[in-house]
């Protein structure tokens, strides 16, 4: 099952997945409301979710997937680089979590292999997952943010204003700011130019 809100996404990936005997389509879905409803009805082994979502983001769905059906293999293939969401999707229950840029070959054999059970998991990732296991033990702030407020984070590090954040995730631009104010009053940090900097210097984005 593909779960994205791009048309020429889902149908594409269907195409490509076509060409391969062992591998089935069962339904292309275009938000995460609809993939519930779905789910309700039939299940695959394998559900194809991307993170940039209308309405609920990839990772709230991911976690009510996995809460509800345990045993669908959930990969992530998404846009985002994946030093700014890998870890939190993988800790969600994600079992891979590619780039959209991979070759054809690389995506079939990661569906291949998480229907059997197993994860997987590239050398970029993996090395991100130790990167984690020690920003953890260092205690470093950000780690405590909510994945809400985390994915509010990441779209002020893009330059994005609140009002362009409320319409992209469906939430009022009140909301939005209250989150931005949690996330700050938790960081420490009082101005989005220092929120910047510090997302430079933990590795969250790069410079430009």
């Amino acid at each position: 099952m593909i779960c994205d809100d791009h048309q020429i996404v889902r149908d594409g990936l269907s195409q490509i997945l076509s060409l391969y005997p062992d591998i089935n389509v069962m339904e292309k879905i275009a938000n995460g409301e609809a993939l519930i409803k779905a789910l309700k009805n039939k299940q695959p082994e394998v559900l194809i979710l991307d993170i940039s979502l209308p309405g609920r983001s990839g990772l709230e769905v991911l976690k009510q997937v996995k809460m509800i059906y345990p045993d669908i293999s959930v990969l992530i293939l998404t846009m985002y680089p994946q030093d700014q969401y890998a870890i939190r999707m993988i800790k969600a229950g994600a079992s891979s979590y590619l780039n959209k840029d991979i070759a054809p070959d690389i995506l079939v054999d990661a569906i291949r292999t998480i229907s059997s059970g197993n994860d997987y998991i590239n050398n970029e990732v993996a090395n991100l997952l130790v990167g984690e296991m020690i920003r953890v033990n260092k205690g470093l702030p950000y780690n405590e943010l909510s994945d809400r407020e985390y994915e509010v984070l990441l779209l002020i590090g893009q330059g994005i204003s609140l009002t362009a954040i409320s319409n992209k995730l469906c939430l009022s631009v009140k909301t939005i700011s209250t989150y931005r104010t949690r996330l700050m009053s938790k960081l420490e940090i009082n101005s989005n130019t220092d929120l910047v900097k510090y997302m430079i210097r933990n590795g969250i984005i790069a410079a430009e």
